[in-house]
């Protein structure tokens, strides 16, 4: 271990760190998250969303805190109360992360880096920045019409605005408000960028490495154009 890496572990534990992973029925993967996410972090949190698996009981079993709500409420219902719990706890630094294996969590050091060194108020994780990752050719066509609306609607840039690796300075977590809690969180990184955009947020990306070994649970096209209406729809607003 280098100088400069044990230099930035001892800052990184000056502050308090949450790692939130919102899962719905992540039984298969949720173990390996937590357990390699608590190494980079003071507390992890999941948000079991309604699941009707084990979820909740291995990511207890795991030494996570389990938040349960009592129905399957979305993505952007679960980052809220992700929000509210880092708020509760006056954590300084707040990382989101997918349940379901896709963020490598050993990334979160560089995730942070950014915040922790008071450059940015939130971080995304880019899967188009100096990393090659093996994204699918319709899968990449599909982020690079989602970023131009986004960027457009918000005016924000972002290279990957709809990556849910994600990292918040205290500022960030308790400005951000996610409407499409009424709508299953269909666009809720996208939603994001325009918050961040409206409270005028410092925003960094890294690159960040993703996996897609799982299949798709729903439709990449059909969930696609499910986005690009609401982004749509939050810009004509």
């Amino acid at each position: 271990m280098g100088l400069g890496t044990e230099l930035g572990q001892v800052e990184a534990r000056k502050h308090y760190i949450i790692a939130a992973i919102p899962a719905y029925n992540e039984e298969k993967a949720i173990c390996s998250v937590i357990v390699r996410a608590r190494h980079h972090v003071d507390e992890v949190i999941v948000i079991d969303d309604g699941s009707t698996d084990h979820t909740a009981r291995l990511a207890d079993g795991a030494g996570a805190t389990v938040i349960r709500h009592d129905r399957n409420r979305g993505k952007a219902a679960g980052i809220m109360t992700a929000f509210g719990a880092a708020a509760e706890r006056q954590a300084d630094v707040l990382v989101l992360l997918d349940g379901d294996g896709q963020h490598d969590p050993d990334e979160i050091p560089q995730l942070i880096a950014p915040v922790l060194a008071g450059t940015a108020d939130a971080v995304v994780g880019s899967r188009f920045l100096e990393i090659r990752n093996p994204i699918p050719f319709y899968r990449t066509i599909g982020q690079r019409v989602l970023n131009v609306a986004t960027r457009l609607g918000s005016g924000l840039g972002c290279s990957d605005s709809q990556c849910g690796f994600r990292a918040f300075n205290h500022r960030a977590f308790t400005k951000i408000t996610l409407q499409e809690t009424f709508l299953h969180g269909l666009a809720v990184e996208s939603e994001m960028q325009f918050e961040m955009a409206a409270a005028r947020l410092r925003l960094a990306e890294v690159p960040i490495y993703v996996r897609y070994d799982e299949k798709a649970r729903r439709s990449p096209i059909k969930h696609g154009f499910g986005v690009l209406y609401r982004v749509l729809a939050m810009t004509a607003q």
